[in-house]
């Protein structure tokens, strides 16, 4: 199992939030998306270890209109 950690700039509301954790969810390989209300910036994502996973997040950051960047890995 890896993990990645998220930090975008934007601001999103909880609906937003929700929708982004469960379009993240879907993605094969992604076991859990956790984000802190305290920590509204930052998202950890677990995921199965694969070759495009981390670019694959990415992708889907970039779609909602984030500007996300790896923070850990």
């Amino acid at each position: 199992m890896r993990a990645i950690q998220i930090h975008f700039h934007d601001t999103l509301d909880n609906q937003q939030r929700d929708q982004l954790r469960n379009e993240l969810m879907a993605l094969p390989h992604v076991s859990n998306v956790e984000v802190e209300a305290s920590k509204e910036h930052d998202m950890l994502i677990e995921f199965e270890e694969r070759h495009n996973m981390p670019m694959s997040i990415m992708d889907v950051l970039h779609h909602q209109g984030l500007h996300p960047d790896i923070t850990a890995c």
